[in-house]
């Protein structure tokens, strides 16, 4: 693992997706150890991992190091890019688990975020869609699409543009 003097240290899995996203927007680099070190399954969960590789294509030069069990991650964050993205969110957790920390970066990339999402809408833990639609201050356009009358697993497509005024 890549150390630095001025890298933010943390020990634990609480408040992961945040410290990642303050990580993102200060520039500064963030390692987390003991990720679930006590746990019967240590290391990262495959939701979180999904949101690592989330960040990872928002962003351009990022560097990634977890290390084989998963229990220590280091992320340097990369410039926030924004572009058109598309992302198979894990089944685990909603699209709100990722769409919240969306919200929080978009307004920040520099060419604006046209990302498409393709997981759950709902679960017990993340807010749901449609809730983060009308939360958001931007405004998202979004489209559901519902391949099976089930209406559990849809496609997100959020359009985010943030145009100052001169």
């Amino acid at each position: 693992m890549a150390t630095q003097a001025h890298c933010l240290s943390y020990a634990g899995c609480n408040f992961l997706r945040q410290r990642l996203v303050l990580s993102t927007l200060s520039g500064r680099p963030v390692k987390i150890r003991k990720i679930r070190a006590r746990d019967d399954n240590p290391g990262l969960r495959d939701f979180e991992a999904s949101f690592i590789r989330l960040l990872d294509k928002i962003t351009n030069g990022s560097r990634i190091e977890i290390n084989q069990t998963g229990t220590t991650l280091y992320y340097q964050p990369g410039l926030l890019y924004g572009g058109s993205v598309e992302h198979d969110c894990n089944v685990l957790r909603s699209i709100g688990y990722y769409l919240e920390s969306l919200l929080c970066l978009a307004p920040f990339m520099k060419h604006p975020l046209r990302i498409v999402l393709r997981g759950v809408t709902h679960d017990q833990v993340d807010p749901s869609v449609s809730s983060e639609s009308f939360v958001s201050c931007s405004s998202p356009a979004l489209e559901k699409q519902v391949p099976s009358e089930a209406q559990v697993y849809c496609v997100f497509v959020l359009f985010f543009t943030w145009r100052f005024k001169h």
